[in-house]
């Protein structure tokens, strides 16, 4: 029944992935006649396919506070991949991922078609480049979302922020919204440290048998903060940030 299960959604994970790859695809035809068609059409897509995929994985799905919308910065902790479908249930926007993500068979593609912003942090260079391309999708009316820990973590703490990036909000003087992630399994599942979050130097696929396997299915909390911060240095802002999440952020066992 165990492996059954993981084939199940894994079959659903492919179709609703190749359904979502086409329809981005159709958003960028509708791209050549109206800008404005080309971005509601893909955020419409997008978010499909981001409910389709937290469904698959039997995820539950709590939004807490209110979620930005329209042109916006939003910053949140990092556990695992799951985190971008799940954020994308609730807003509309480009991600900034590691540029590993890219590289994964055919969903680096469909990443890529959704706008995501790959970003090599072992390159500092590449840091002016990825500030052009988040400034280039908010003009475009798009929201922006980051994980400036730089990594995943399993869920005990928020890392320290890696400010690089706030650079932009800094210099554009854009409020600065944020969100905490926090998932929950059942009994007689693995915790969410080892069913949910990715982490480490742990290879995908094994990961992905825990995460498809899990029987109960999983929790997830989207915690909005009250307030966005603007800040008038990077390092500042980074600390500011991490501090407002740590107040409403909840650890995983």
């Amino acid at each position: 029944m165990i492996r059954l299960r993981a084939v199940y959604r894994t079959f659903l994970i492919v179709i609703a992935t190749l359904m979502g790859y086409s329809g981005l695809w159709v958003a960028k035809a509708i791209g050549l006649f109206s800008k404005e068609g080309e971005r509601r059409h893909r955020n419409a897509v997008f978010r499909a396919w981001s409910h389709r995929l937290c469904r698959s994985f039997g995820m539950r799905v709590t939004v807490e506070g209110t979620p930005p919308s329209g042109r916006f910065f939003l910053v949140a902790n990092h556990l695992g991949y799951v985190d971008i479908p799940l954020i994308a249930t609730a807003v509309d926007a480009a991600f900034v991922a590691k540029a590993d993500l890219a590289r994964w068979p055919f969903l680096g593609r469909v990443l890529a078609a959704a706008d995501t912003i790959f970003i090599d942090r072992a390159r500092k260079k590449d840091v002016l480049r990825v500030i052009q391309q988040v400034e280039a999708a908010m003009d475009r009316g798009l929201g922006v979302v980051l994980f400036p820990e730089g990594t995943s973590g399993k869920g005990d703490e928020i890392l320290r922020f890696k400010p690089s990036l706030l650079q932009f909000a800094v210099e554009g003087e854009h409020e600065v919204y944020y969100a905490t992630l926090e998932y929950r399994t059942q009994n007689g599942d693995l915790p969410p440290s080892e069913g949910v979050c990715w982490w480490g130097d742990e290879a995908l696929l094994p990961h992905y048998r825990r995460l498809s396997c899990l029987r109960g299915g999983i929790e997830a909390v989207l915690r909005f903060g009250d307030q966005p911060i603007r800040g008038e240095d990077r390092k500042v802002l980074a600390e500011e940030l991490r501090e407002g999440m740590l107040r409403s952020f909840q650890p995983m066992p």
